[in-house]
């Protein structure tokens, strides 16, 4: 028999879905594109994920997305900003390493697959030469940081409550059939947003990129690797499409 917190975890992760997807198609028309209200899918995001971990019970540490002091856990977070955010370096450098880890080894067998599904759309440059801080700024913040924190924090963290897993984000090393499920589900409505956002092929690829943020994740125990990942993977994909 279904449990009451499944159910429930099922109805939220559909209402906020739907509702997250809605905006997105809706900021991603041509008449929104012409306002530039584009950039605003970011912000949905972002809202989503934070809405939906404070009405499931404000356990920001279960998403991954506790981020130390940024963003407090239930029991709250008494140090002050400043102090959170240095003591917080170690471990950030930690995460942008094993994301670079990964990136090293995957970034060159992503190239090799990229051309199947997409075509470059101008001559190949790095997408920071210009402008290096607003290229680098603009994927981590307003696009790897909000996408991984809802999909990899809160999406990932309540499907598996609405598959009846709700210690799957609290064990490291969960049992690899419940770890494919979650990954798997989590990247399917990954490339679903996308392909609303802008239809076609190409934005479905995206789906396997996700598997790796999602076996990530689960390695790390939270979003902080992913987002650098995200980033890298975002700034590559601008070089191989040239712009």
């Amino acid at each position: 028999m279904t449990s009451p917190e499944t159910l429930r975890a099922r109805k939220h992760l559909a209402v906020v879905l739907v509702a997250t997807n809605a905006l997105v198609f809706a900021l991603s028309r041509p008449a929104a594109m012409r306002r530039d209200l584009h950039g605003l899918i970011g912000a949905v995001f972002l809202l989503a994920a934070l809405r939906g971990v404070a009405r499931d019970d404000d356990d920001t540490e279960r998403y991954g997305v506790r981020l130390e002091g940024l963003i407090p856990g239930a029991a709250g977070d008494a140090r002050s900003l400043v102090r959170a955010l240095v003591e917080a370096l170690p471990s950030a450098l930690r995460e942008l390493g094993v994301a670079g880890a990964v990136a090293a080894v995957v970034l060159p067998v992503y190239a090799l697959g990229w051309p199947l599904f997409n075509h470059p759309m101008g001559p190949r440059h790095a997408p920071f030469a210009h402008d290096a801080l607003g290229a680098i700024a603009g994927e981590l913040l307003a696009v790897a940081l909000t996408e991984e924190i809802f999909f990899r924090g809160y999406v990932h963290t309540r499907l598996a409550d609405a598959l009846g897993l709700r210690d799957f984000t609290r064990t490291r090393r969960p049992p690899w059939g419940d770890a494919a499920k979650v990954v798997g589900l989590t990247s399917l409505l990954f490339a679903l947003t996308h392909v609303i956002a802008e239809p076609g092929i190409g934005r479905a690829a995206v789906f396997f990129p996700s598997l790796l943020f999602g076996a990530v994740r689960i390695a790390r125990g939270g979003i902080g690797a992913t987002v650098a990942l995200h980033a890298l993977f975002n700034l590559f994909e601008r070089y191989l499409e040239g712009r």
